[in-house]
């Protein structure tokens, strides 16, 4: 079948309409594209270079942002806190408020610029887990275990080995040249500025009997790890998607065509009737703004959302996809029935607690204040060296802290929910999985991470406040977030106004089940902070952020989590990669359900939060993406 013949006539329909249109060409001549990405993010990005690779497709890359990769900013990874709440970079979202937080509004920061969120975040990699992706394909995807996601782990990256003073120091670190990626696009590094607490820290989980054993890469993995960071080691400066995928010579191809500050408005349909159809749903163009002026691109092969697990529902849901009920009742027409649509929303919650460093310890609070940003910008990109050169270093746990009695409480408060018939059926099949997690006693639960420098969760709502130093002394924080978390929030479009910011119910820590592995896990962190091997390191009777004593009632964990627990950034599910009968809103190949030509590959279509940040894992899937659709148009054309 003629892949371009088989769409082109269902493009016919609208393109007559505007080929007089002038706003509707594109400067290159012609209005129709073989593909449309929406969104040149961390997986948009992937997908619109992988595509363009062949010279005979013509794509088209829309991104509501501009670039910013001259900004120091998005070059080094210790300045990117000054970039959240930026609005020219960052969405800054918030919650609702969260009555399950204290009331308070939780801030949601996303990349709005070319290369996304990969071009704000702090680049850590962390790697999903064997168990947790196996969970993806029993929930109804074939291809999406362990063994069908790992080679693609690999094949984004290009990673350059530890330090040979960082092996030394850190006895046992796992790191083997052919777990890695060799020939993949972005480049990872380690630190070049370890110091006294990052060994402490190591030596902390040898002696609760965690030492590490594999490497996180591998899908396995308790106890503490060296994570590396998107970082060039040659030129020093960050490698996010924009950087890393379109060098000069793909940003030449003439298969490609990438447009900034393009905020899309909907997304137009063949059918422009609000009843169930015989026939999928065709897109045949995408409506968007740019300077202030209405353009429509055509399309003629396939619209693929990357926009986001924020703004991809939105799209959908502005262009009558969704629930019909929902839309209805706000006067959007509806096109494909999808109740999951913008539902299943999970992240990580992160609770922060910081500790004063001994006196003429290093930390990241160095470069906090004005006068000195500039000598250590200058040290960084000299050789990654200085406060803004310290590394992060992690640890995947169990709960240590949580008794046997009160785990199969958790477990028991899990199968009540099962019995709950107004339970949806996605999240029954879901906790079932995560149960079986939780009754392994080994299986790590939680994540902790050391960062070089003091938060202030309680300094204001917006992000930025809770990275500025407030306090004289330079601290490191521990942060504890939980792997797993069964807490499901929402995002959905209220108006008829595609303008108009949805409505995020961030949801975490709601569940009671995930309130208490938090707390357990938080009470770990001053275990931690007052072990042996910290003792050098940490300031004896120093100066607590969080809390001035010990944490050891759960009680008061709890409360310190409610008052505390902030969004790490790693917003998904919300488009679940599912049966459509158990409420997905794509399918295997990320076909969105109902529709013909339209897909969604980033982290909308996870139908379950993995382990750690979710960077490494949108750029797998992505990769993977790619590669499935340029599998089914071989097909097509042969």
């Amino acid at each position: 079948m003629d892949y371009h013949k088989y769409f082109r006539r269902y493009a016919e329909t609208i393109a007559g309409q505007d080929e007089h249109d002038p706003a509707a060409l594109s400067e290159s001549g012609y209005a129709t594209y073989d593909f449309v990405v929406i969104g040149g993010g961390t997986a948009g990005i992937v997908v619109a270079t992988r595509l363009s690779e062949d010279p005979t497709i013509r794509v088209l890359l829309l991104e509501a942002g501009n670039e910013h990769a001259d900004d120091p900013r998005t070059q080094i990874p210790g300045l990117v806190t000054q970039v959240f709440g930026d609005r020219e970079m960052d969405w800054s979202m918030k919650s609702i408020p969260q009555d399950q937080l204290n009331g308070r509004e939780i801030p949601a920061t996303a990349g709005k610029t070319l290369g996304g969120s990969s071009t704000i975040s702090f680049g850590m990699m962390t790697y999903p887990s064997r168990i947790g992706m196996n969970a993806w394909e029993a929930l109804g995807n074939p291809g999406w275990g362990w063994d069908g996601i790992a080679p693609y782990l690999k094949k984004f990256q290009m990673a350059a080995a530890p330090p040979l003073e960082a092996r030394v120091q850190f006895e046992g670190v796992k790191w083997e040249p052919t777990d890695q990626g060799r020939k993949g696009p972005v480049k990872l590094a380690f630190g070049a500025e370890y110091t006294p607490y990052h060994v402490a820290w190591w030596k902390a989980f040898q002696s609760l009997g965690f030492p590490q054993k594999k490497d996180q890469i591998k899908g396995g993995c308790a106890g503490p790890f060296i994570p590396p960071i998107a970082v060039d080691p040659i030129r020093n400066t960050r490698s996010h998607a924009a950087t890393a995928y379109l060098t000069p010579e793909v940003r030449a191809r003439g298969s490609l065509r990438i447009v900034t500050g393009a905020r899309v408005e909907k997304l137009r349909l063949s059918d422009y009737v609000s009843e169930p159809l015989d026939k999928p749903q065709t897109v045949v163009a995408v409506s968007y703004v740019q300077n202030g002026k209405s353009r429509r691109a055509h399309v003629v092969g396939e619209v693929i959302l990357a926009a986001g697990a924020l703004n991809t529902p939105h799209i959908l849901e502005i262009s009558g996809i969704g629930d019909r009920k929902r839309l209805r009742e706000i006067g959007i027409p509806s096109f494909v029935d999808l109740p999951g649509v913008g539902e299943n929303l999970q992240d990580h919650p992160v609770v922060a607690f910081s500790y004063e460093l001994q006196d003429g310890m290093p930390s990241d609070d160095a470069a906090r204040e004005p006068d000195d940003v500039v000598k250590a910008v200058e040290a960084y990109q000299a050789d990654r060296s200085g406060p803004l050169g310290i590394p992060m270093v992690s640890a995947f746990m169990p709960c240590l802290e949580l008794p046997l009695e009160e785990r199969g409480k958790l477990l028991k408060k899990i199968e009540d929910s099962l019995k709950d018939e107004d339970l949806p059926f996605m999240y029954r099949k879901q906790y079932q999985l995560i149960k079986q997690m939780l009754q392994d006693p080994n299986e790590p639960t939680g994540l902790y991470t050391l960062a070089p420098f003091q938060m202030h969760p309680r300094a204001g709502p917006k992000p930025r406040h809770t990275f500025r130093k407030r306090h004289a002394g330079n601290f490191i924080s521990i942060l504890s977030s939980l792997n797993y978390p069964i807490s499901r929030g929402f995002v959905h479009i209220n108006s008829q106004n595609p303008w108009a910011p949805s409505v995020i119910d961030h949801g975490i820590l709601r569940d009671p089940v995930d309130l208490v592995l938090q707390a357990r896990h938080t009470m770990m962190s001053d275990k931690i902070s007052e072990s042996p091997a910290m003792t050098p390191v940490v300031k004896k009777n120093g100066v607590r952020l969080h809390s001035s004593k010990t944490v050891t009632d759960l009680a008061k964990a709890q409360s310190l989590c409610k008052d505390l627990a902030l969004s790490m950034n790693d917003i998904c599910g919300t488009c679940a990669m599912m049966p459509r009968e158990d409420g997905g809103v794509v399918d295997s190949s990320l076909k969105v359900y109902g529709t013909s030509n339209l897909r969604i590959v980033d982290a909308s279509i996870f139908p379950l939060l993995p382990r750690g940040n979710i960077e490494a894992t949108v750029y797998a899937i992505a990769e993977k993406a790619a590669d499935i659709i340029r599998e089914e148009l071989n097909l097509l054309s042969g």
